[in-house]
């Protein structure tokens, strides 16, 4: 079973790689990603895999206002 979530990050529809990584550099882990479409989410897993694999975030796509 997962850990509780200590922070939801939510992403906007104009923030792409270079942000993903700066929120993934100063975010802790259990924190979550709130992202706003599937191609963020498949950005985040790229970005996720390969630069922060020992790191324990995690993500999910939400519809934002």
């Amino acid at each position: 079973m997962p850990g509780n979530i200590l922070m939801e990050i939510y992403i906007s529809v104009g923030e792409w790689i270079n942000s993903l990584e700066s929120h993934m550099q100063s975010a802790s882990d259990e924190d979550c990603f709130c992202l706003p479409t599937h191609m963020h989410l498949h950005a985040y897993d790229l970005i996720k895999e390969d630069k922060f694999a020992d790191r324990k975030f995690t993500a999910k796509v939400t519809l934002q206002d």
